[in-house]
C-alpha cells in the first residue's frame, strides 16, 4: 500500500523544552490513522507541525513524497492537506451554505487551480454536494448559531471538505460531544474513507471512537512514540496500558 504521508525522526522543541522526541510513522493512502496518549503528550504538537503551524526543529514531513517540512499552512493546503479544529470554528451569524461558501472561496484563494481541477473529480467539494454528504443539506438557511454543537462540529468537517483535501486531519472529532454524537461522528469518519477515498488522520481522547474507526494507532508518551499497530495489538500493550489507558480500562 501506497504511504500519503510519512513522518521521519521529527522533533520539535520549544525552548529548552522538547514537546515532539524522534517521532517517525508513516500514514497509507484511504487509511484511518489515530493519534493518541496522555494529555502533555506531544500530540497536539505533533499535529500542528504537520498542519504547518510549527516548523520542525529537526527530521522530517512529506506528504505524496514531497518534503514538506516547514512549510506554511496555507502551502500545505494547497497540497490537498485539511483539518478540522477541537473547537467549533464557524461564522455563528452566518448561515450553515455561507459558512459552507467562506471555506470554499478560501480553497479557491489558497489555489484555484488545485481546486478547479478537483471539482470535476469523484471527491469535488461542492457546496449542495458537501452539505448532503454530512447531512446538513435541510439547514443551510440556518445560522450556525443556532445549531447543536453537535450539528456545529460536522459544519466544520463540512467546511474542511469545500477544500477537496486527500488528506484530512482531524483534531479531537468527538471532544464534547455526546454518546450518540459520537458515534455518528465515528460513522461519518468511515464514509470520508470509504465513499470519498480521503485519507484521515486524527488525534482523540474518545477510546471507543479511536478504536472503532481507526486501521492503525500511534501511541505517544512524554513526547516519545511507545507503540504503533492495529487497534487491537494497541489496546492490549503493556507500556500502553501502563502510560495511558490503565489495567481496569474498558472499550464499552
Amino acid at each position: 500500500m501506497t504511504n500519503l504521508l510519512e513522518v521521519k525522526g521529527l522533533i520539535r522543541r520549544f525552548g529548552g523544552l522538547t514537546a515532539v522526541s524522534e517521532v517517525s510513522f508513516d500514514v497509507r493512502k484511504a487509511e484511518i490513522f489515530g493519534i493518541i496518549g496522555p494529555n502533555g503528550a506531544g500530540k497536539t504538537t505533533l499535529f500542528n507541525v504537520i498542519a504547518g503551524h510549527f516548523p520542525p526543529s529537526a527530521g522530517s514531513v512529506h506528504f505524496e513524497g514531497e518534503d514538506i517540512s516547514g512549510h506554511s499552512s496555507d502551502e500545505i493546503g494547497r497540497r490537498g492537506i485539511a483539518r478540522t479544529f477541537q473547537a467549533v470554528h464557524a461564522f455563528q451569524q452566518q448561515s450553515t451554505a455561507e459558512n459552507l461558501r467562506r471555506a470554499e472561496v478560501i480553497a479557491r484563494r489558497h489555489n484555484p487551480l488545485h481546486y478547479f481541477t478537483h471539482r470535476s473529480a469523484s471527491v469535488a467539494a461542492d457546496l449542495q454536494d458537501v452539505a448532503r454528504f454530512i447531512g446538513l443539506d435541510k439547514l443551510l438557511d440556518a445560522p450556525a448559531g443556532s445549531l447543536s454543537y453537535g450539528l456545529q462540529k460536522i459544519l466544520g468537517y463540512g467546511m474542511a471538505l469545500m477544500a477537496a483535501p486527500k488528506l484530512l486531519l482531524m483534531d479531537e472529532p468527538a471532544a464534547g460531544l455526546n454518546p450518540s454524537e459520537k458515534l455518528e461522528a465515528g460513522a461519518l469518519i468511515r464514509r470520508l474513507r470509504d465513499e470519498r477515498g480521503i485519507t484521515v488522520l486524527l488525534v482523540e481522547h474518545d477510546m471507543p471512537l479511536v478504536m472503532g474507526v481507526c486501521d492503525r494507532i500511534l501511541v505517544i508518551n512524554q513526547g516519545k512514540p511507545i507503540a504503533l499497530g492495529t487497534p487491537d495489538s494497541v489496546k492490549a500493550d503493556s507500556a500502553v496500558i501502563e502510560a495511558y489507558l490503565g489495567e481496569d480500562y474498558e472499550f464499552a
